[in-house]
Parts: structure tokens; C-alpha cells; sequence
């Protein structure tokens, strides 16, 4: 064979060998894409799915005496420009420690704010009490730190059926008398709007039920 020959072949086996690997960079590049993708769906629907096991769990009960201006048990959906929160006592709460001095009996929250770190950014926020302290929404910050549920959130929104109107209203709050007081909606429903990769928003919508209407009495 010739040195023409040899240099000829050389560069036929070494344009297979990088076609060979473009190639396997192809499938290796889309494979963590979708990967990628397929966790920050799967992060999206866990939320989802949480929350709507939470809201089913809410509750009210006449643990109040007639003179208490606080309310141990409450539903506050407030709805802002900056999106909505949702504050409500609920049977959601799991105990960690066995011997914890705690119950089922919770108050939780849900919603937007900037990260901590990147104002660009905004996360859906969870906090929990582990006992209910009688403080207004605004309040629970004091009791509880708030930890990130969903990265990267644009929008949130809750909406409530009320039976009465046959409507779906943008707020529900049982602590005010010219609202609802005592009484929770029958149904949530609950809307993320989350960025995708090409700067568009999707959204993501579920429903949840709450079983317990009726005030409970856990005197008895």
C-alpha cells in the first residue's frame, strides 16, 4: 500500500469514527434532556398532588369560645397580583417522632414569593405550623419557616365553588362575617403556571374536593 492509500483510509475510518460519535453525543444529549424534563414534570405533579391531598383534608371546628377573637381554624384563599395563598387548618400534619407532642391537626400555607437568592426567580412556598396557633395568615412566619415546594413558578391561583352563588369565586375567608364564616367551599381548584423552555407558560390545573363540611366538634 501506498502513503496515499494509508493517509485515504485513515480519514475514511476517522470520518466513520466521528460521524460514530456525533451520534452517541446526539442520544446522550437527549436523553438528560429528557430526563430533565421529566423530573421538573414530575416535581410539578407532586405539588399538585399535595396540595390536593392537604385541601381535602381541611377542616373547621367549634373549638372557639363566643368571646375568642382568634380563630384556630380557619380557610383564608386571599387572591393578590402577585398570586394567590391559601391558608387552612387540616388533618394533613405526620408526625416524625413518635413521641412528639403533636397531632394530625395542622395549619397550613401556600404561596408565591421571590427566591432568596435571585429575584428573577419564584418558587411556590409551603409552610406548616405543628400545632394551631390562632394567628391570622400574616402571622405564621413567626411560628414556622416556609420551604420551597415548587422551583421556578410564574403564576398561582386558587378558586373556590360556592354552592349558594353557583359560582367560582377568587377568594374564601371563614374569618371574616361579610365573607364566609364557617363554612369551606365544596370544591378547589388550583392552577400553576409554569415556565417551559421556550419562555412560553403552561398551566396546570386540578381539582380537589373537601369532604368535611360540617363544623366538627373534637370536644367530644
Amino acid at each position: 500500500m501506498t502513503m496515499v492509500e494509508i493517509l485515504v483510509a485513515m480519514a475514511i475510518v476517522s470520518m466513520m469514527m466521528f460521524g460514530v460519535w456525533r451520534s452517541f453525543s446526539a442520544t446522550i444529549t437527549a436523553t438528560e434532556v429528557t430526563e430533565e424534563v421529566q423530573e421538573r414534570y414530575s416535581t410539578i405533579r407532586n405539588s399538585m398532588d399535595r396540595m390536593s391531598a392537604e385541601i381535602s383534608s381541611a377542616y373547621l371546628s367549634f373549638n372557639r369560645r363566643p368571646e375568642e377573637t382568634r380563630h384556630y381554624t380557619l380557610f383564608e384563599g386571599r387572591s393578590s397580583t402577585s398570586g394567590d395563598s391559601l391558608t387552612f387548618s387540616s388533618f394533613a400534619h405526620l408526625r416524625i417522632r413518635r413521641d412528639a407532642n403533636e397531632s394530625d391537626q395542622t395549619v397550613i400555607q401556600y404561596f408565591l414569593a421571590e427566591d432568596a437568592e435571585d429575584s428573577k426567580r419564584t418558587h411556590l412556598y409551603r409552610r406548616e405550623t405543628r400545632r394551631l396557633t390562632g394567628d391570622l395568615p400574616e402571622d405564621l412566619r413567626r411560628y414556622a419557616p416556609a420551604y420551597v415546594m415548587c422551583e421556578d413558578v410564574e403564576s398561582l391561583e386558587f378558586r373556590y365553588w360556592d354552592p349558594s352563588r353557583e359560582d367560582w369565586l377568587d377568594e374564601w375567608r371563614t374569618t371574616a362575617i361579610d365573607q364566609q364564616p364557617d363554612r369551606l367551599p365544596p370544591r378547589v381548584e388550583i392552577k400553576m403556571g409554569i415556565k417551559g423552555e421556550d419562555n412560553e407558560i403552561q398551566y396546570f390545573v386540578t381539582q380537589t374536593t373537601l369532604p368535611m363540611q360540617e363544623k366538627i366538634d373534637l370536644g367530644k
